[in-house]
């Protein structure tokens, strides 16, 4: 009884750890820098700590045992080819619809539970001192960032945002600036990775290895047998 207890306790921290959100802090000011956080933990995924270079240690040379001639070992069929010679361009076809579903169905389950906690960006339009240039391109940067800025609030869950978009007409060059927070539960990665292995398990790898000659060939190969038997 204790031991179930003692089970019934980590399979319970196991959950409630897979509960706590992962963020992924990122942002460009004077250079890009991105950092991942977990509970109490803190990662720097850019830039990298350098690492330290170890000193190789001097190996002393080994005497070459003469080897005796390997075998060459039998080539195993390729699944994929075998598959496509017994299901066609009909069969592929299917395959590549069924993994495409499976992938869907993945990436609607993560873009349901991501949560973009932030997401700042200050655009400065500038060309070289020519204003009405410096007008065009800001017109443009407008019309480009502002759509793409409403896609990503329509189809994600954003709890904090905020564009800026200037001309500078007396600026030599643009220059842009940003920062993102986005962050979701480590638990609905891992249940959308076992359903997708099970989908693509079933609908995609066991296709592939139990492949059988679809019924067209079949009725082609007894076709050529009646004519070949009639021309002899």
């Amino acid at each position: 009884m204790v031991a179930l207890y003692i089970l019934l306790g980590i399979v319970a921290l196991l959950i409630l750890l897979l509960s706590v959100k992962v963020r992924v802090d990122a942002e460009y000011i004077d250079s890009f820098r991105a950092k991942l956080r977990w509970a109490f933990l803190s990662f720097d995924l850019y830039p990298t700590k350098p690492k330290k270079e170890k000193k190789p240690k001097e190996e002393k040379p080994k005497e070459e045992e003469p080897k005796a001639p390997e075998e060459p070992k039998p080539k195993k069929p390729n699944p994929f080819k075998t598959f496509y010679e017994n299901q066609g361009y009909e069969g592929v076809k299917q395959l590549i619809r069924d993994t495409a579903d499976a992938l869907g169905s993945l990436m609607k389950s993560i873009k349901k539970h991501l949560i973009l906690d932030e997401l700042f960006l200050f655009v400065i339009v500038s060309h070289n001192h020519d204003a009405a240039r410096t007008a065009i391109e800001y017109g443009e940067a407008c019309r480009e960032i502002f759509p793409a800025m409403g896609f990503i609030c329509s189809n994600l869950k954003v709890k904090k945002y905020d564009v800026e978009v200037e001309p500078d007409f007396l600026g030599t060059f643009s220059s842009a600036q940003f920062s993102f927070s986005v962050s979701i539960r480590p638990i609905f990665l891992i249940n959308a990775a076992l359903v997708l292995a099970v989908r693509f398990l079933f609908k995609v790898v066991l296709k592939v290895l139990r492949a059988k000659p679809a019924p067209e060939t079949l009725e082609n190969k007894d076709n050529e047998n009646i004519q070949g038997g009639a021309t002899v």
